[in-house]
């Protein structure tokens, strides 16, 4: 959601460093686009990082220009309904040109990398339009940590690349040499791919190897710990569940359990075409965060790739940690995405595009996939309408189906005028 957690500079290198050119996105408010880069930049040598993950910690810096409210405003856009221009995939292509060690301590390193980023659409023409454009780089991003020049309550240097705002006043060093140098980009087009534009319900609510059931998973994870009385994850947790209760949903709990509650919500509904299906929604509460000991989310998230037909997973993002699918199979087992299930998954967490739209639609050479992000934060202020909006859609019996923008756009509408650049990829 709104705040992040990652525990050292090195976390996000975790995340696996290869471009996927499967998805096609769809926003209402945002739009994709190429870049690729060329530079140069200095390293420590005693960071236990790869040369493209050196240069992976590199690019990723562009997260902290693109959020700076000073950039935002000079793009004539609302600080506070928008908090970033847009952010880039995570996931790059990456070639090493040179990698030399030119002190007992640092390495230079010569690099090409392209990718994909989401950015706010009259942000995306101007690139486009202007096809290069250069941006402030670190020259060596180990030795330009400023306190004074990073959020308040994540001022660690693990979290600087990408809380650091070098336009703040008092902050211009982190702008121009010895610190920073220009570094050009040059951006292009994604062609647009002959595909379906729309979830096609009657797939996800038919016979999706499950029978009459259309089965949905929701995962609540805490904004700040189960024990926190007002948590905001929890207060969501409970929002859902009393929207459940207006829709007539019959409500089993199956675990009362003070941090982890689940219960499994079921309605009968007759669909236009005078079928009836089964709706079951398995919703849970739950410590989300990598480094939490309970097993209790990765089993959950685990079983419900495996078998729901829609997997929600509202909470933090951990930078990318938090849904990483090798480090949960270490506490869950193997995940299991079954080839024969059409499946959306909505990860409703603060850049998710950047994390976890590549990481999953690369599932769809074993299964469809349609992967619902965020390419800039989500708030828990907004999570209940955003969620709501995604159901009125799922449930209701007299849409056969409906085109993603349609549904993006109800779902951002909910949020009253706030964007967070949402967008469904994967199609």
């Amino acid at each position: 959601m709104n705040f992040f957690i990652l525990s050292s500079a090195a976390a996000m290198m975790t995340l696996v460093l290869s471009l996927s050119s499967q998805a096609q996105v769809i926003s209402p408010s945002g739009q994709e686009i190429n870049f690729s880069v060329s530079s140069i930049m200095t390293a420590s040598r005693d960071q236990n990082l790869t040369a493209k993950e050196q240069v992976q910690f590199h690019v990723s810096h562009l997260f902290g220009l693109f959020h700076s409210p000073e950039l935002i405003t000079k793009f004539k856009l609302d600080p506070s309904l928008i908090d970033g221009i847009g952010a880039p995939q995570s996931d790059m292509e990456i070639k090493i040109i040179s990698h030399n060690i030119i002190s007992a301590n640092k390495v230079r390193i010569s690099y090409q990398a392209k990718g994909k980023m989401l950015l706010q659409k009259k942000v995306a023409q101007y690139f486009l339009n202007k096809k290069s454009l250069a941006f402030p780089l670190p020259v060596d991003p180990y030795e330009i940590y400023r306190e004074e020049c990073t959020d308040e309550h994540y001022t660690s240097f693990g979290d600087f690349w990408y809380f650091y705002d070098a336009y703040r006043a008092g902050c211009e060093s982190l702008l121009k040499p010895p610190l920073a140098q220009d570094v050009q980009f040059d951006f292009s087009a994604v062609a647009a791919r002959k595909t379906e534009l729309s979830p096609r319900l009657d797939l996800l609510r038919g016979n999706n190897d499950n029978g009459s059931v259309f089965s949905i998973a929701v995962i609540h994870g805490y904004s700040n710990g189960w024990n926190i009385p007002k948590d905001d994850g929890k207060l969501n947790y409970n929002q859902l569940n009393d929207y459940l209760k207006r829709q007539k949903f019959v409500r089993k709990t199956l675990y009362t359990n003070t941090t982890h509650p689940q219960d499994v919500f079921s309605k009968k509904i007759t669909l236009a075409n005078g079928k009836t299906i089964e709706v079951q929604i398995n919703h849970i509460l739950v410590e989300t965060t990598i480094s939490s000991k309970t097993v209790s989310f990765a089993k959950f998230f685990r079983d419900a790739v495996a078998t729901a037909d829609v997997i929600v997973y509202s909470g933090h993002s951990g930078l990318g940690m938090n849904l990483d699918i090798p480090m949960l199979e270490q506490k869950a087992g193997t995940f299991e995405f079954n080839p024969k299930k059409r499946q959306i998954f909505f990860f409703d967490s603060c850049a998710s595009y950047s994390y976890y739209l590549t990481t999953f639609s690369a599932q769809k050479t074993r299964a469809k996939i349609d992967v619902v992000t965020n390419a800039l934060s989500s708030f828990f202020m907004t999570g209940e309408g955003v969620l709501e909006s995604f159901f009125g859609v799922l449930l209701d019996p007299n849409i056969e189906d409906m085109p993603w923008i349609e549904i993006l756009t109800r779902m951002e509408k909910s949020m009253n005028g706030i964007t967070s650049l949402i967008n469904v990829g994967g199609i």
